[in-house]
């Protein structure tokens, strides 16, 4: 059985808040420092010799995992990098169009903000309300936006902000038949909720395997649809790159966005050891027990607050949620009260007017944190 003790966690912390960084397991942890002992041990020959084909291993089970080729994928960081990665290499113009949605993530709207600066393109908002409407008309709505103009469509497959679970697979369709480019930021995606990236068809998807796959942290990977990865230009310029490169996987994309300098990738071999925590552990099936604690959150809290819930129907894989609470204190007063009161953590959000309380539910969560957070809510909004 899982609980806190296969973690390294503040046991006296009712953590409530997966969703932000994720959380490591031991077992992974130490892998994790294994393989950067290995390193120590010796330098030269682990970067020379044994780097490439432990990185090569590692993205063969994420292909394996997630349903795509392990040559079409990169290892990087985080989504933040992933999206500046994306963004400066497509040739966006001016007068130029990309949609965005309401519920995006605040770091790659600033990435669409800074590089909207630089090369003059238009980021164009769609505003979707909560509850979702349903997948027609949330796709007619998109539709309804795209003019001769639009270039690329970017959506998240589960909203960081809004904890909704999006179409991505027919977002990705409709953004082919108006001839856009498709880029999915699915940071909270793998190890949450099933990952087909063969099914959904992207040109560009990224994920963060921290969050939910319980890899350390900084760990992350892009898909690149392969007719695309040409047009791929790396951040840093380093040894993967040009003709006298000294890092060779056999792929220009893998190379020239890998290899970058000396830098402890120890996170990224750790991969194997996540994916064997996940399998051994059966997450999956935990996984079901969280859904069912996040939709009995939802239910008892909208009782708390008086509020209606923002999901029409909630989805059967998602172990986050938000609820709309009344606005008796600021969103950082009603953290810090949770927190130095309760000792809870989770965040609260400022979205469109209303204040938002997101839980994310990971495997190690009980009844009676969800309790213990319920109880806080009826005291504090009494």
């Amino acid at each position: 059985m899982i609980n806190k003790k296969d973690f390294l966690l503040n046991e006296n912390i009712y953590f409530l808040n997966n969703g932000s960084y994720g959380v490591c397991p031991r077992s992974v942890f130490n892998k994790y420092q294994e393989w950067q002992r290995i390193i120590e041990f010796q330098p030269v020959e682990f970067f020379l010799k044994i780097l490439l084909p432990e990185l090569k291993k590692s993205r063969k089970l994420i292909g394996d995992f997630i349903n795509c080729h392990h040559d079409d994928l990169i290892l990087i960081r985080n989504a933040t990098y992933a999206i500046n990665l994306v963004i400066r290499s497509l040739d966006l113009k001016k007068n130029d169009e990309v949609l965005v949605s309401n519920h995006e993530y605040g770091a790659c709207l600033n990435a669409w903000e800074f590089w909207q600066k630089e090369k003059g393109f238009k980021v164009k908002k769609v505003n979707i309300d909560l509850p979702l409407p349903g997948t027609s008309e949330l796709i007619n709505k998109i539709k309804s936006h795209i003019s001769s103009q639009t270039k690329l469509i970017f959506f998240s497959h589960i909203s960081s902000k809004t904890a909704q679970l999006f179409p991505v697979k027919e977002i990705c369709k409709l953004a082919r038949e108006h001839n856009t480019i498709s880029v999915i930021d699915g940071a909270h995606a793998i190890g949450h909720c099933p990952l087909n990236i063969k099914e959904i068809d992207p040109d560009f998807y990224f994920s963060n395997i921290h969050k939910w796959l319980f890899a350390p942290k900084g760990t992350a990977f892009l898909y690149s649809r392969k007719a695309l990865q040409t047009t791929v230009k790396p951040l840093i310029t380093g040894w993967g790159w040009g003709s006298n490169r000294e890092m060779r996987s056999g792929s220009d994309y893998i190379d020239s966005n890998q290899f970058y300098g000396t830098s402890d990738l120890s996170s990224f071999l750790s991969i194997a050891e996540a994916l064997k925590f996940y399998r051994e552990n059966r997450v999956a099936d935990w996984q079901k027990r969280c859904n069912e604690l996040v939709k009995y959150f939802i239910i008892e809290a909208n009782k708390i607050t008086g509020k209606e819930s923002l999901y029409t129907e909630f989805p059967e894989c998602l172990m986050m949620a938000v609820i709309e609470i009344p606005q008796k204190y600021s969103a950082l007063e009603l953290k810090n009260l949770l927190y130095d009161k309760y000792r809870i953590e989770v965040p609260v959000i400022n979205w469109e007017r209303k204040l938002l309380i997101r839980i994310s539910i990971q495997v190690f969560n009980t009844e009676e944190e969800v309790e213990y957070l319920l109880k806080a809510l009826k005291i504090i909004f009494d």
